[in-house]
């Protein structure tokens, strides 16, 4: 009797059962990207600090509302240089940099994951209207997008947050949005931000929904009887949500840049809370005299939108392993095997 294992036929199961997934060759291939991975262990650090730093004293170390023009012997201790007790310095009311830096890193983080969590769920939900609501349907969401494109976004976004600010909420109480344990301020910015951001996730889904329409997997889930919902949510969104994940990473730094851009020209959160855009607008006026009150702001943005753009590469490499050759084959360099 022949050996079956000699034979081209043969079927190595055991070769079949230890081949990975698409998620863990995705996995694989984010790991080997060091850039990325460098970015999100950073990230990872400086979301767990500001954390920690604006729920305990101990990394806090300071009140970061505190002002104090005078130290315990008296020397002035306004505008004052790093040091063993203020580690960043401090600015010109005496108030400690570190505390504010960690209470306006965790602010700014909040703003933007929380901006980019409403925007791809308004992003999806039209996107998935506009693919599978028909020609009427879908002409009237492309119209809205279009017209939401036409306008500059920092510019509707000053508009959506002023007319948010001089309304009266009777639902939520008086004056701006409140939500208990959510201060209004980034309320009103996560709004503004979302109305105006929604559209690139909205026609990211719906040309992704598109493109899986023909697809011979979904064709023959539908002829094999599967009702619509359940060809959507088995074989169409786990195929169209790879650019979404991508499309989150790069969103969520250009929140917190829209963030900071408002927050420089005057329209960013009151006191007593800050963000990284107000720190900077605050130390505009002591460039001359402390320029650390706008260096070390402007480092953490530089820091947060590097480490997410970084991040989303990766990802967009991990998930999508064609892209990859293609600029790498743009750029004239031979392609890499794993």
């Amino acid at each position: 009797m022949p050996n079956e294992s000699a034979c081209p036929s043969a079927i190595d199961s055991s070769r079949i059962m230890a081949t990975p997934g698409p998620l863990a060759q995705a996995w694989r291939r984010l790991n080997s990207n060091r850039l990325a991975v460098v970015s999100g262990v950073i990230l990872t650090v400086i979301a767990v600090v500001s954390i920690l730093g604006s729920t305990t004293s101990f990394v806090q170390r300071h009140d970061p509302a505190a002002q104090a023009y005078t130290d315990a012997t008296g020397t002035n201790n306004t505008d004052r240089s790093p040091n063993r007790v203020n580690w960043l310095g401090t600015d010109g009311l005496g108030r400690d940099i570190w505390a504010r830096m960690l209470q306006a890193t965790f602010f700014s983080l909040r703003i933007g994951i929380g901006a980019e969590a409403v925007i791809v769920a308004l992003g999806i939900s039209l996107g998935l209207l506009a693919g599978l609501g028909g020609q009427r349907t879908d002409r009237i969401i492309v119209w809205i997008t279009d017209l939401a494109f036409a306008f500059p976004d920092i510019l509707m976004i000053i508009l959506v947050r002023q007319v948010l600010l001089g309304r009266d909420w009777p639902i939520l109480g008086a004056g701006s949005p409140q939500i208990p344990g959510v201060p209004s301020a980034l309320l009103l910015t996560v709004i503004a931000i979302s109305i105006v951001s929604w559209v690139t996730i909205c026609r990211l889904v719906r040309g992704q929904i598109l493109s899986l329409h023909g697809q011979e997997y979904v064709l023959a889930a539908r002829a094999a009887g599967a009702s619509p919902w359940r060809t959507l949510r088995v074989h169409m969104l786990p195929n169209a949500i790879s650019p979404v994940i991508v499309a989150i990473t790069f969103g969520i730094p250009r929140n917190i840049f829209a963030e900071a851009s408002l927050a420089f020209i005057g329209l960013g959160v009151p006191p007593p809370f800050a963000s990284l855009g107000s720190l900077m607008s605050d130390g505009r006026a002591h460039l001359q005299t402390n320029s650390l009150l706008v260096i070390w702001p402007a480092l953490a943005v530089a820091m947060l939108m590097l480490c997410f753009t970084f991040l989303g590469d990766g990802l967009r490499d991990a998930l999508d392993p064609r892209s990859r050759r293609q600029r790498r084959a743009s750029i004239g360099l031979a392609p890499r095997h794993r």
